[in-house]
């Protein structure tokens, strides 16, 4: 049965004028406020099938100007995460400007888990509890997806669990794609019943690789991505979406908060190729 889902691509959008006066070559500088250098934290804490949770990393970075193409890296931060029974586990920064990683992270379904960042003497936190996820039954391919029924199409299938509410995320990545693809759902009218998951394009061809990510995630989450997703593929010409805010609270300053969201979920990585 095939899940409710809203799909999000992202994309860039060009906005192309066909000039008709020599009037419209001039090149016009616009110059743009410059916003604050908030602090973006990326944490994803995911429990991937077959491994033991281990090793995990968090990112930090800066929101930068509109007209700077690199990432502006945090360093010096102390990072950590704290379970509910108060057992810490510390993430030291990499040879990687930013990338704090950790190689003991203990991973508990349906536990609590706390996340601490401390940046320049302020204090940021954020709690999740880790989602579990439905294993992935069979993966099935058509001939007949997309908007046309003309390209290739892979689907994967999994039993949601009944009785509860469930929501889910999956993200796509593969050479016919300039941006990841990300597709949410939930059970909404399908609770307890066989779901799936499915990708299609029309520069898919036999040998074209898929890799594919999936996660239950928080409602909380669910309803932040969707807020980012759908900030991505806005109309252009409207009025430009505000930041969207995620779980980080300043503690010490609650002003200067942080954009991004701590979640924790087991997660289903695999690939696969078109045949």
């Amino acid at each position: 049965m095939k899940s409710l889902h809203k799909k999000y691509i992202l994309q860039c959008f060009a906005l192309l004028l066909l000039a008709t006066t020599s009037s419209c070559e001039d090149v016009i500088d616009v110059d743009l406020d410059q916003g604050e250098a908030r602090l973006v934290v990326d944490a994803e804490i995911i429990w991937l099938s077959g491994t033991s949770g281990e090793n995990q990393s968090i990112y930090l970075s800066r929101l930068t100007d509109y007209y700077n193409t690199e990432t502006t890296r945090v360093s010096g931060a102390i990072v950590s995460i704290q379970n509910q029974d108060e057992e810490l586990f510390y993430f030291t920064e990499s040879e990687t400007a930013g990338t704090y990683t950790c190689t003991n992270f203990d991973p508990e379904i349906g536990s609590e888990y706390t996340l601490n960042v401390i940046l320049d003497g302020e204090e940021y936190t954020a709690t999740e509890t880790l989602v579990a996820s439905p294993e992935v039954i069979r993966i099935e391919q058509y001939e007949d997806g997309g908007f046309l029924g003309e390209d290739k199409e892979v689907r994967f299938y999994y039993d949601d669990p009944e009785d509860e509410t469930n929501f889910y995320l999956t993200d796509f990545q593969s050479d016919v794609l300039n941006f990841p693809e990300y597709d949410l759902s939930s059970d909404d009218f399908f609770n307890g019943n066989e779901m799936y998951q499915n990708f299609s394009h029309e520069d898919l061809e036999p040998g074209s690789d898929i890799d594919i990510t999936f996660r239950a995630v928080s409602e909380q989450f669910h309803d932040y991505m969707e807020l980012i997703l759908e900030s991505a593929v806005a109309n252009p010409f409207g009025t430009p979406p505000a930041n969207v805010r995620g779980n980080l609270v300043n503690e010490t300053n609650p002003n200067n908060f942080a954009f991004g969201y701590f979640r924790l979920s087991q997660g289903i990585r695999f690939r696969y190729t078109i045949q």
